[in-house]
């Protein structure tokens, strides 16, 4: 508990450290754009992005001999939504979604799910940016090299994360203790879900096409949110390259759901493809503002199942 307090006061602290870069009277004049009208759009995309993925984690799910409900599945997302703003990074969520779901299907194949929901995501969204990084002219050469090095770095883990024998290899790098066998046996078990589950060729092709219609979506949620305050200037193509680096630093787990890292994020990304300091911090303020909201109503949902247990 104590550990999460300061987690949080580092991450507040570090937002009220850009709100006092960016000059707080510029900050709340482009706040001043925001509409009721705009923050539905913005819901509505959040609606939108969040049914999008529980239809591809679905089907990873329907590989089992369960069927379940997309919309408990989406309701799950929401619940991984409230349990984000509490938890460091963006993992806790998916852990505890993945925990409901294994209660049904086991948890070596909803790990597993959970995992390639994800995977197939994160690949979809470092590829559009590969993709695009090459058509923005006025991108910054440190920008390019950060996009270069996460593809390689995706790459990397997924040979890794496959591989028997660097786990096996590991493995005996560590004290044979009890504990480190019953680990590498639950690792060594979601290994054999994923090759499982990704034999399935059309299935993975299923998933990669959804994913890049839920990174095209987040694109324009970033777009309405840049409209938002006042930046009306913001491409699509720019933001295909900088929105993966963006996501991937505010998943570092420094403080709950990336709060102060992520705004840090877009503060330094979007302005090196043309915002104001206060638009680039006004986007994350209310993109972060939205998610609350998100995780508010996912904690009347996991509340609801709680009590139906």
């Amino acid at each position: 508990m104590k550990q999460h307090v300061l987690r949080t006061i580092v991450g507040l602290a570090l937002i009220a450290a850009l709100v006092w870069f960016v000059d707080l009277h510029a900050l709340v004049a482009v706040l001043s754009n925001l509409t009721v009208g705009i923050a539905l759009a913005l819901l509505a995309l959040s609606a939108a992005l969040i049914a999008v993925s529980a239809v591809k984690w679905k089907s990873f799910l329907d590989s089992s001999e369960h069927k379940l409900s997309l919309w408990r599945l989406f309701n799950l997302y929401l619940v991984g939504y409230f349990v984000n703003a509490f938890a460091p990074s963006f993992v806790g969520g998916d852990v505890v979604r993945s925990w409901y779901i294994g209660k049904r299907v086991g948890q070596h194949q909803a790990a597993a799910a959970t995992i390639l929901e994800r995977y197939t995501g994160l690949v979809s969204m470092v590829g559009l940016a590969l993709i695009f990084v090459w058509f923005v002219h006025e991108i910054q050469l440190r920008v390019v090299l950060m996009v270069l090095g996460v593809a390689f770095g995706v790459a990397l883990v997924t040979v890794l994360a496959l591989s028997t024998r660097f786990a096996k290899w590991f493995e005996h790098l560590l004290p044979r203790a009890p504990i480190v066998r019953k680990v590498f046996a639950n690792i060594a078990g979601i290994q054999d879900a994923l090759c499982t589950i990704g034999a399935d060729r059309r299935r993975l092709g299923y998933a990669f096409a959804l994913s890049l219609l839920y990174h095209s979506l987040t694109v324009l949620n970033t777009l309405v949110a840049a409209h938002a305050v006042g930046w009306d200037t913001a491409l699509a193509r720019d933001l295909f390259v900088v929105l993966p680096l963006i996501l991937l630093l505010g998943a570092l787990p420094v403080a709950p759901s990336g709060l102060g890292i992520q705004e840090g994020a877009f503060y330094f990304f979007l302005q090196s493809i043309g915002a104001t300091p206060a638009q680039a911090l006004g986007v994350a303020l209310v993109l972060r503002a939205k998610s609350y909201v998100l995780a508010l109503v996912g904690g009347v949902i996991w509340l609801g199942m709680k009590r139906k247990e």
